[in-house]
């Protein structure tokens, strides 16, 4: 809405209703006009003339969800509240993590370009910082960190970034914030990873640390690093061995040839789970989002740990250098045997569907390789994505609530491929000075 205009009497009416004390609900949804123009995007960031639509297809899809998602900020600049039942300990509840979805939503509106200028993103960090001013569980602080970070260099990839000639960097009230998520993240730590670590006593059920915790406060960590911030390398090497350790001891054995680089090998098809060994199968049994996410551990750690493979020979002469590669080589068989385009696979009692399908864009745009086995997994993921948007503009999963924001956000950060370009120089070896197209 233009501001020069006249504006309608009803309006007013309402503004003097506002003045007297009289205010609309703070869950209506809000629409601020811009104050910076917006990038239009060419397809580059997502787009390999290798998918069964188009970058127009996908461009529009990202524009209708980042307009569905801004429409249902509140007025008090949130986007609900993570929902779910059961407790901790018998205390509270065990996502009571109020400012989870809107960190969320402010990510994947960064992520889709949207300037952090823009006052839908400031409301929206102006309501965490008011309500929140110390961080919260590890959960929060993660996505709040991602967040954060995004501000820096919203347009994320190589490609956009030295169009721009200048590196990503954070400023002023960002990096001092970034710097406090950070120290908060790594004494949450418990042993060598996360849980939910929820700061008002309440004790984590299932043990101390989960994947899922650790890949997202792995992925905030190494945002951070990549803008200056970082953290001991025995974090590192804890998150390296935890992941590692949740990948199951053997599987059957598989014969492999990359189409491209024809590079041969044999690996084991070993899943990882969320918790190894609990009594749960949702939590103790391998699955596709799991799997995906301790492969984007293992490329995140070792990238760190190998100084971004300026370190590599280093890193060669480790005593479990084979054993970390085996581990990357026996997830990716275990994702091609059990390849899924949107289920969560194994299957049921296995949810989160979308999140899986984004769990996969990170690990697979980590390691640089357009193939899990013979499937070209951005096009036949994206197509299930294009298929499913609502007419509104939304996605829905089995998810927590809210449900709606929580798929929309994953779905739009798989289409907008928002992990791509973290590591310069993707290899599924660990690091190459070479050009990786060969590789993708």
């Amino acid at each position: 809405m233009r501001t020069d205009r006249m504006w309608p009497r009803w309006l007013l009416v309402l503004l003097a209703l506002g003045v007297a004390g009289f205010v609309l609900p703070t869950s209506a949804p809000v629409v601020f006009a811009e104050d910076e123009e917006e990038e239009e995007d060419d397809g580059g960031d997502f787009y390999e003339d290798e998918t069964s639509f188009s970058a127009a297809e996908v461009n529009k899809a990202i524009d209708k969800g980042v307009a569905w998602l801004r429409k249902k900020q509140t007025r008090a600049g949130s986007w609900g509240e993570v929902k779910a039942s059961g407790t901790y300990g018998g205390q509270g509840t065990p996502y009571d993590h109020p400012a989870g979805p809107t960190a969320l939503a402010l990510y994947t509106l960064l992520k889709c370009k949207v300037p952090p200028k823009n006052p839908i993103v400031k409301r929206g960090f102006d309501y965490i910082d008011k309500r929140w001013s110390k961080p919260r569980g590890s959960y929060e602080t993660s996505v709040l960190l991602l967040a954060v970070c995004a501000t820096g260099d919203n347009f994320k990839t190589a490609k956009a970034s030295k169009k721009r000639k200048r590196k990503p960097k954070l400023s002023g009230r960002y990096r001092k914030w970034a710097q406090k998520l950070v120290d908060h993240l790594v004494d949450k730590r418990a042993g060598k990873a996360w849980r939910y670590q929820i700061n008002e006593g309440q004790e984590s059920h299932g043990g101390e640390n989960d994947l899922s915790s650790t890949q997202l406060a792995a992925l905030s960590l190494f945002a951070a690093h990549q803008l200056g911030i970082k953290v001991k390398p025995e974090v590192w090497e804890g998150i390296l061995k935890y992941s590692m350790d949740q990948q199951e001891d053997d599987g059957p054995q598989m014969k492999y040839v990359h189409p491209m680089t024809k590079e041969e090998r044999t690996s084991y098809a070993r899943g990882f789970s969320y918790i190894k060994g609990d009594n749960q199968p949702k939590h103790g049994n391998a699955c596709g989002s799991m799997t995906a996410c301790g492969l984007g551990n293992i490329m995140m750690a070792r990238f760190v740990l190998t100084d971004g493979s300026r370190q590599k020979k280093k890193w060669d002469k480790r005593s479990d250098a084979k054993q970390v590669q085996q581990s990357v080589y026996d997830g990716l068989a275990w994702l091609e045997k059990n390849w899924s385009s949107y289920d969560n696979p194994p299957g049921d009692p296995f949810n989160y569907h979308i999140y899986y399908m984004y769990s996969v864009e990170r690990a697979m745009d980590l390691i640089g390789d357009r193939l899990i086995g013979g499937h070209l997994w951005y096009s036949e993921m994206g197509q299930q994505l294009l298929n499913r948007q609502t007419s509104e503009g939304n996605w829905t999963d089995q998810t927590h609530e809210p449900k709606d924001v929580l798929a929309t956000c994953f779905a739009l950060l798989f289409l907008k491929r928002a992990t791509k370009g973290a590591i310069p120089f993707p290899d599924v070896t660990g690091g190459s000075d070479e050009d990786p197209a060969d590789n993708r």
